[in-house]
């Protein structure tokens, strides 16, 4: 428990608390979760459902309904034929991953997780007993992992390879031929690969999404993770999924039967809800997310001594602060200095320092005010 840490974006959330109690007015652009509100009929289904009396366990699995529809989901979606029996409803994808490494890891065992990436992977490495291995995503390639980089930080320990895609906090987004390159180097080392898709559908331009489970050879060493959260604006419910081969979830559902047991019974009504239901609320969250985004990313490359790569995926802004001559601990308390709270890249792991995170999911017209804020900030240094 000593080599776990805290937070570093809880860090930045108690001091953005202290200055409010002094009656600063600061704008927060930490949180990672969308500004709406669940969409109502994804709601009117899970109180129905809470008034029927869906308020007992449900299968350690989850609902068979919402395994079906996620199985379905998968296939439409992703070209993924996994059965329902290989589906695992979770208590959000936090909890996913932390199944997926306490299945598949060893003490000792060595895990890559491209980096600055969510702290969330390696603290759950390190809780199975695993070696987090940090290799650089960088800003000139996209965020996105080179082959060259992967194969040098493989050893003979070396059991799991950590994707996310679209990726936070950078914006990053792997294409087709990318994640081709993971596979074949996976496959030549005999990796098994946690890909984190809780972002699928937001990605923007030209950018689209993939699954390296879908690709020859990957679907049985590959666990895919996702959830309801970001998508449909239900990150209070709780609510996401692993998929995989058998046999890991054999050893997953173990874990899971003896920590949460299941998810929420009626929670899991609003995920049926959400996948067979019209669509047309992802795409509407999805297009405010790009116009709020253009706005970001115009009004950051407007500011001397800021530089931000398009980000093609997600809801975050990555910009490099490198020119100002700072930190990017003390960068980030600079800001709320000024009214913006930001996180700082070093809350994302080594290769995060130069760099903070902006999320965009406030309106337009805060991320507005924000902007005129950051732009006044660097000129006062």
């Amino acid at each position: 428990m000593d080599r776990i840490p805290f937070s570093g974006i809880r860090k930045v959330f108690e001091k953005v608390n202290e200055l409010e109690k002094e009656g600063k007015d600061i704008i927060n652009l930490c949180i990672g979760r969308p500004d709406f509100d669940t969409p109502q009929h994804i709601k009117d289904q899970t109180k129905e459902a809470l008034d029927n009396g869906l308020v007992h366990y449900t299968s350690n699995y989850g609902l068979e309904e919402l395994r079906n529809a996620l199985s379905k989901k998968l296939k439409n979606d992703n070209n993924l034929d996994f059965e329902a029996s290989q589906i695992i409803v979770t208590v959000g994808a936090n909890d996913a991953v932390f199944l997926a490494m306490m299945a598949t890891l060893n003490p000792g065992d060595e895990v890559i997780i491209p980096n600055p990436t969510w702290p969330h992977y390696e603290s759950c490495a390190e809780m199975a007993g695993a070696v987090p291995v940090e290799v650089p995503l960088k800003e000139k390639n996209g965020f996105v992992l080179a082959a060259e980089d992967l194969e040098k930080a493989i050893t003979g320990r070396t059991k799991l390879l950590v994707l996310n895609t679209p990726g936070n906090p950078t914006g990053g987004v792997y294409g087709e031929s990318e994640l081709a390159e993971m596979a074949r180097v996976a496959q030549k080392h005999d990796l098994m690969v946690l890909s984190d898709e809780i972002y699928e559908y937001l990605t923007y331009d030209t950018a689209k999404h993939f699954s390296i489970a879908a690709l020859p050879g990957m679907k049985e060493r590959s666990i895919i993770v996702n959830g309801f959260s970001k998508a449909y604006s239900m990150t209070g419910w709780r609510l996401g999924y692993v998929a995989a081969p058998s046999d890991i979830i054999s050893a997953m559902i173990r874990i899971h039967q003896y920590t949460v047991t299941c998810a929420t019974a009626f929670v899991q009504a609003g995920g049926v809800s959400a996948l067979t239901s019209s669509q047309e609320c992802v795409s509407h969250m999805k297009s405010e997310f790009d116009k709020r985004r253009k706005l970001v990313l115009s009004r950051l490359q407007s500011i001397e001594g800021i530089n931000c790569q398009n980000p093609r995926g997600a809801f975050y802004a990555f910009p490099n602060i490198e020119e100002l001559g700072i930190t990017s601990d003390e960068a980030a308390y600079h800001f709320i200095n000024h009214g913006v709270a930001m996180v700082p890249g070093s809350a994302f792991g080594t290769y995060g320092e130069g760099f903070l995170r902006i999320s965009y999911a406030s309106s337009y017209e805060i991320l507005e005010k924000a902007m005129d804020r950051i732009e006044d900030a660097v000129k006062a240094l």
